[in-house]
């Protein structure tokens, strides 16, 4: 079985991440009302924030699959 490279984000990368996340969600914040899959898409960028703080990922993180596609 192969194993492909390994992908990692570094802190630098989260960092823009954070910053990119929380500039869009600065702009949605000045729209009135948002449509339903805005109101989804902005919900699930919240999430991914609060993942990006995380402490574990200070110092970069490493990127693997959740499942294999076989």
């Amino acid at each position: 079985m192969s194993h492909e490279p390994t992908h990692r984000l570094s802190d630098d990368e989260i960092a823009v991440l954070k910053f990119a996340a929380h500039r869009q969600l600065a702009r949605w914040a000045k729209t009135r009302q948002l449509p339903p899959r805005r109101q989804a898409q902005r919900a699930a960028l919240i999430r991914a924030v609060r993942t990006l703080q995380d402490p574990a990922l200070t110092h970069g993180c490493e990127l693997r699959p959740t499942s294999q596609d076989d």
